[in-house]
């Protein structure tokens, strides 16, 4: 099997190892290796399940569900979540777990990428930013939760402190730069060397 592939926007070829092409700077998805879906986890084989209209792969051992990129930002969504009357409107943000294994993804094998939903939410997602989302048991109603009560507007929120702690940091940045173009000048002027020269000039 060849190690390289063919850019679909300048006809180059380069490494398959590689997301963006070296000649036309194109980005390229991770191409779907795994044809049968094993969990990332228990290795069981995943099973199709349906949730709220939208086809998932679920663990039928560990019940973690693997959700495609393009269904985990409608299930995500505020509009899909404010509908469910089922999400319970108290949302208790657990204890950050620490999960020290990296799963790899369903779809292409690479090693997936393991975030804070929303940086504030408390669940830690498995993410492949080419394919899809895989999340343990409960997770996916965690974060539906968190939606539902407001959590997109603590993000925002969240987003906007941020912005104001970056400006001050870049005032104090800019105070101190000016401080430290003060010194500099105050030890230039008490060199003896400055001096010297001074002298000699004249």
């Amino acid at each position: 099997m060849s190690d390289t592939r063919t850019c679909e926007y300048c006809g180059k070829k380069f490494s398959k190892r590689m997301r963006i092409c070296p000649f036309c700077g194109g980005e390229h998805k991770r191409e779907i290796t795994m044809k049968t879906p094993y969990c990332p986890g228990c290795k069981s084989r995943l099973t199709l399940r349906r949730y709220r209209g939208t086809v998932i792969y679920a663990c039928p051992k560990c019940e973690g569900v693997w959700v495609d990129t393009r269904d985990f930002k409608r299930l995500s969504s505020e509009r899909d979540t404010y509908k469910d009357e089922s999400v319970p409107y108290t949302y208790l943000k657990k204890a950050l777990t620490k999960k020290e294994r990296y799963h790899p993804c369903i779809r292409c094998g690479a090693l997936m990428l393991k975030k804070n939903f929303k940086k504030i939410s408390g669940v830690i997602v498995d993410i492949c930013a080419d394919h899809g989302v895989w999340l343990d048991n409960g997770e996916l109603e965690q974060i539906r939760c968190f939606i539902a009560n407001g959590g997109l507007e603590k993000y925002q929120e969240y987003l906007g402190r941020r912005v104001s702690l970056n400006h001050e940091e870049i005032r104090k940045l800019a105070s101190g730069l000016g401080n430290v173009k003060f010194m500099q000048q105050m030890l230039h002027l008490y060199s003896p060397k400055y001096w010297i020269l001074k002298l000699l000039r004249r």
